[in-house]
């Protein structure tokens, strides 16, 4: 009579690795249900979704300020995937400069440049495009989503262009101690405060950048009223958040879409910036000059 052959004995280690990814991949659904999960379900007091900074600025319970920075930027997930009508919308993310050089001194803004189209155009036939390929639109989504956490009268602080102060001003620290201050005297709770000023700097951090690695493209045209002949020196940084929703179903045409549109800031250069790396980057994406 043959004897059936036994089956190879699996190792301690193999079993082990095996039991490890079981436990690794459920905690992983744990967590990304958890971060998703409506607001009824886990607790979460405005009763929204996936810790939504579009209502608050940050996540609203302790968990998912906990999950925040293992599922943010490259496993967030949001419920309303799942809705019947899902919210669908789109950030863009412009920057202009603010120059010297004008009549009597005068501030003149450069064009808008939309830094988002670059990055669109540089995911155009990547076939697996991540969140952190582009920085600018979740940046403008942040920051407006920070915006609004803001009381009505902070809001208003962030729109004010400190035009009438000499550039430069405000130390070391530019304008954001001065404007930490009056958000707070505004009514603004501390963590929204530092969240939607932590998001500003880096606005105009990024802004500084792009305007810096676009040269002349950036600079306004010369004729009356703007300089010329070299004789621009960016004074000011600029951003405006578009948010765009797309057309309602049974519509083929969109709303018109919100501008947020900030005060003008310092340049703000992060100590460590490769500004030569992001130029080459920059230029290899960027459209060429019309």
């Amino acid at each position: 009579m043959t004897s059936t052959p036994e089956a190879p004995a699996v190792s301690a280690r193999v079993r082990g690795l095996v039991i490890a990814v079981w436990v690794v991949l459920l905690a992983h659904l744990a967590a990304t249900f958890v971060w998703a999960a409506p607001g009824y379900l886990v607790g979460r007091p405005d009763g929204g979704s996936t810790g939504d900074v579009a209502s608050t600025g940050v996540p609203s319970t302790g968990v998912h300020q906990a999950l925040e920075a293992y599922m943010t930027p490259v496993f967030a997930q949001n419920w309303s995937v799942f809705a019947p009508t899902p919210l669908h919308v789109e950030y863009s993310l412009r920057v202009r400069g603010v120059y010297t050089g004008g009549p009597d001194g005068d501030l003149v803004p450069g064009p808008w440049i939309d830094a988002t189209a670059v990055e669109v155009r540089a995911l155009t036939g990547h076939a697996l495009p991540a969140a952190i390929e582009r920085p600018s639109r979740r940046l403008a989504s942040d920051l407006r989503a920070a915006y609004l956490a803001l009381p009505g009268r902070g809001r208003e602080v962030l729109l004010v262009s400190p035009v009438e102060e000499p550039v430069g001003s405000g130390g070391d620290g530019g304008p954001w101690p001065d404007l930490r201050a009056a958000l707070l005297d505004a009514g603004g709770a501390s963590d929204a405060v530092d969240t939607c000023l932590g998001l500003d700097r880096a606005a105009a951090a990024y802004a500084t950048q792009v305007l810096l690695a676009s040269g002349d493209l950036a600079e306004p045209e010369p004729g009356p009223g703007a300089p010329g002949n070299g004789a621009a020196d960016l004074g000011y940084v600029q951003v405006s958040v578009l948010r765009q929703a797309v057309a309602p179903e049974g519509s083929s045409e969109r709303p018109a879409p919100s501008e947020l549109l900030l005060g003008a800031r310092p340049p703000v250069v992060v100590p460590g910036q490769d500004d030569a790396a992001f130029r080459a980057a920059w230029d290899a994406l960027r459209e060429p000059a019309s």
